[in-house]
């Protein structure tokens, strides 16, 4: 696995998200580092991490943190994550909650919300999920320019990611044994973790670790997000949606994102 680190002090780990590396976090870093060792991650299949072609199920990419951390003798961090990478720090925090101090999820919902009848809307806009998870046509879809360009920029405001930084992205994606794991991730841990979300699975799991979810409004995530939360289990969860604001905030807006992370992991638990 490969790692960026910058700055010391405790940890904090960022996670990224599809179809990004650890510069997702380029923008943000500088501003974490003056408060903690930052360790940036190239998640399986991703960056300059390899990419077997097995272990893209929640379950293993669980342990690929866990490992990590062992390796990098951390036993306890902050969490800055987005999208898949969201799912995985949600799913360590329940699994190994001894692990996780806080939790800040970008890009994603938290496992908790309550779906209504707008959830039916979202699905025209999600194609591009069933089409990359689909096997053959998958690694393909991601290999197209056009349909990369359409992931980062379909739910942005104008001027979201720069055009230095998709180019960057998809020179990764094109590469055929990153094309597939992105396609395995998809069946394996994306599109399972969205249905298990829908039909409550995950009501029933404690999760008590601190957590901000911070999304944009243009997003599918902002509109999940703001259908609630299912009664249960669910942790200490604070919600802000950004007017304006879509899927690619640490590319879009990073000053932001590192303030509200850092406002948040400042905070004193609750007991």
């Amino acid at each position: 696995m490969h790692v960026a680190e910058a700055g010391r002090g405790q940890p904090l780990l960022l996670l990224h998200g599809f179809p990004q590396n650890w510069w997702e976090w380029h923008g943000v870093i500088p501003h974490l580092a003056e408060h903690y060792r930052v360790v940036a991650v190239d998640q399986r299949g991703f960056g300059w991490t390899d990419a077997p072609t097995k272990g893209y199920e929640a379950r293993t990419l669980v342990d690929d943190i866990v490992q990590l951390m062992a390796t990098l003798d951390i036993t306890r961090a902050r969490f800055l994550t987005h999208d898949w990478g969201a799912i995985i720090g949600q799913q360590l925090a329940m699994d190994r909650p001894d692990l996780v101090e806080a939790l800040v999820v970008t890009g994603a919902p938290d496992v908790h919300i309550r779906p209504n009848a707008r959830l039916l809307g979202l699905f025209p806009k999600l194609w591009h999920a069933f089409a990359i998870a689909a096997p053959g046509i998958g690694p393909r879809v991601q290999q197209n320019e056009k349909v990369v360009r359409h992931l980062f920029t379909a739910f942005e405001p104008a001027g979201g990611v720069k055009e230095e930084d998709i180019q960057l992205y998809y020179a990764a994606m094109a590469q055929r044994e990153r094309a597939l794991a992105g396609s395995a991730l998809y069946r394996a841990t994306i599109l399972p973790a969205f249905m298990a979300i829908i039909f409550g699975a995950y009501a029933r799991r404690d999760f008590a670790v601190r957590t901000l979810v911070l999304t944009g409004a243009m997003e599918p995530s902002g509109t999940l997000q703001g259908m609630g939360h299912r009664p249960g289990r669910g942790g200490n969860v604070t919600t802000e949606i950004l007017p304006g604001e879509g899927h690619f905030l640490a590319d879009h807006r990073p000053e932001l994102v590192a303030d509200r992370a850092l406002r948040f992991f400042a905070q004193e638990p609750d007991h």
